[in-house]
């Protein structure tokens, strides 16, 4: 008998705002941990006066790499030119007064530059938020990143608890090793220094855990 096929996600069309290389990549980045099914358009608000208005579902501008002018000029050309959809907003201060009015007047919403760095499921967080009822798939995907990110954390926090009385308990042991035992004190301590290794080699997948989040 054969199986149905497994559907797959549904594509979430990103345009992207902003002039800056590097933050692009790391807002890219960001994105696919959480969206891997999100294919990303990246633009500036000369281009868009300029040139054919991207399909999108979905627009993240992030505020202060988006031209030298105020970032309104995008917004507004993204509404201008009748962009449809929602518009998130990554700045420095989303709640700063004259923002916030500008995206409400604009329906868009905004996430903390802060929030976003410190813990990258975030923007995709927001993302979906946006698109509301569209993202059921994507909603999964992000529930899943943030256990894995969350297991990154604990995992990072008990290495940094772990590592540094442990190391200092290993060297302790191994220059006991060095003194004049007794057969069954040498024992002892053999034992002590062979349970620090296999301590360390915990901490390590620790280590490797933290790393892949």
């Amino acid at each position: 008998m054969t199986l149905p096929a497994r559907p797959k996600p549904s594509t979430i069309a990103v345009l992207m705002l902003a002039e800056d290389a590097d933050r692009t990549s790391v807002l890219r980045a960001q994105l696919s941990m959480v969206l891997p099914q999100a294919t990303v358009t990246t633009s500036d608000s000369s281009s868009l006066m300029e040139g054919a208005m991207p399909e999108a579902d979905v627009a993240v501008v992030d505020i202060g790499v988006v031209t030298q002018h105020a970032p309104a000029d995008a917004l507004r050309v993204l509404r201008a030119r009748g962009f449809g959809g929602p518009i998130v907003i990554v700045s420095a201060s989303p709640d700063e007064p004259r923002l916030h009015a500008l995206m409400h007047s604009l329906g868009a919403v905004g996430v903390s530059r802060a929030v976003v760095d410190g813990a990258p499921t975030e923007l995709g967080a927001a993302v979906i938020g946006a698109l509301g009822t569209r993202s059921s798939a994507a909603s999964a995907q992000l529930t899943h990143a943030r256990r894995v990110f969350a297991a990154g954390q604990v995992a990072l926090s008990l290495q940094h608890g772990i590592n540094n009385p442990l190391a200092a308990l290993l060297a302790e042991a191994q220059l006991l090793q060095l003194e004049e035992l007794t057969s069954e004190q040498r024992a002892s301590v053999d034992r002590m220094v062979e349970l620090c290794r296999r301590v360390v080699a915990l901490v390590r997948r620790l280590d490797a855990l933290a790393e892949g989040t």
